[in-house]
């Protein structure tokens, strides 16, 4: 088996949905930008590249039409590049991820990107929902069908997790993530995008566009606070999910550059770091939020990894109650846990945040000078997918 570099990465910055610069973007512009600009930053020539895999969580509408292809094809990689789309919700990318690098791993190709996007402005609130249910398998399992708030509240409820310690959660993702910001960590992730945005005057209604270039993660709320949090009020009656500590509702495109690690040290290239494998778990679909764990247990138990083996910790923020239920179920340590924030600030793509974990966490090993890191992200259905990186 070969081993599987990442030798580029990068992402558009994160936009709010349907008030945010990416309004009324379509996906195929979106992901083909992520895709041209990751193939310029590892320096190679975009019709070298054998696949591209996009991870995409609603892959219909502007995000449809196997996307990955029709964004390589936009992306100036050429007629002979092909592309396919999937769909595992919130573990996505980091599925897509792990397709070309299995490809790579057994030699079937030697260049891959791996990418995800996700347009929720366009797509989420024009679903096809024509025979969406399924009453059989409803009857059996109406976690299934539940909106993730559900899932959050009915773990926040059966574990015990507070409204309190969930949203002191949030105050401290939010203080790391404009740690993160000030420092120009998340600047070295993003590539500029120049795109035309849909904007409402909240006193006459009258809508029009104007051109905008996003630039910066329009998430984060540095100036979040306990007492601010606690003013929230519950989406669903007697829960404890709020506006504030759930991950935000956005738009965003992400993608890595996947190479043979011998092909990219004969062309001297930079790598960084080594994508090492994946694993899945799986649980009752009401309990989404705590498949995580399983995941990565399974995932070390199989690389044969302590817990004093790893370097850095992202364990996905879908809410709050994730993250804490999966840390305090694993027992990860704070200092290495989601160092740089999450996506309670940042937002959530559904598609795109699996590359973006993958992508920054590889950036902050070599930051630290660190070897080993896991990632985990819970996926709606009961699921969840986790990947062990390294850094050489």
């Amino acid at each position: 088996m070969r081993d599987v570099a990442v030798v580029a990465y990068c992402r558009t910055a994160i936009a709010k949905a349907r008030r945010g610069a990416l309004n009324q973007t379509h996906g195929i512009p979106m992901a083909a930008h992520v895709i041209r600009e990751v193939t310029a930053r590892a320096g190679l020539d975009p019709q070298v590249v054998e696949d591209v895999v996009l991870g995409c969580g609603l892959p219909e509408g502007a995000t449809g039409h196997n996307i990955a292809r029709n964004a390589a094809l936009f992306s100036g990689c050429g007629t002979g590049v092909p592309g396919l789309t999937i769909n595992r919700y919130c573990g996505s990318g980091l599925n897509a991820a792990s397709i070309v690098a299995n490809r790579i791993a057994n030699g079937e190709m030697q260049v891959g990107i791996a990418g995800g996007v996700e347009s929720i402005s366009l797509v989420q609130f024009n679903l096809n929902l024509n025979h969406f249910v399924y009453e059989p398998l409803q009857h059996q399992f109406p976690g299934v069908w539940w909106t993730m708030i559900q899932t959050a509240d009915y773990v926040a409820d059966r574990y015990a997790i507070g409204r309190e310690a969930q949203d002191a959660y949030v105050v401290e993702s939010q203080k790391r993530v404009a740690a993160a910001i000030s420092a120009g960590k998340l600047a070295q992730e993003i590539t500029p995008f120049e795109t035309v945005m849909s904007v409402k005057d909240k006193e006459t209604g009258e809508i029009s566009e104007k051109t905008v270039l996003l630039t910066e993660d329009e998430g984060p709320r540095p100036g979040t606070t306990l007492e601010g949090l606690s003013s929230l009020e519950p989406v669903n009656a007697r829960g404890t999910v709020t506006a504030g500590n759930a991950s935000q509702l956005s738009d965003g495109a992400a993608a890595v550059v996947m190479m043979d690690a011998e092909l990219a040290a004969q062309k001297n290239l930079t790598v960084l770091g080594l994508f090492r494998g994946m694993q899945l778990a799986a649980v009752a679909p009401k309990e989404m939020s705590i498949a995580v764990a399983p995941a990565i247990q399974r995932l070390m138990k199989h690389h044969g990894l302590a817990m004093g083996d790893i370097d850095l910790w992202e364990l996905h923020e879908a809410f709050a109650v994730t993250t804490l239920f999966n840390q305090a179920e694993l027992d990860t340590p704070w200092e290495i846990t989601n160092v740089n924030g999450g996506a309670i600030a940042l937002g959530h793509p559904y598609g795109m945040s699996g590359i973006r974990y993958l992508g920054s966490t590889l950036m902050e090993l070599d930051r630290r000078n660190k070897h080993k890191a896991i990632i985990g992200v819970c996926t709606a259905g009961g699921m969840a997918t986790a990947a062990y990186l390294e850094r050489s």
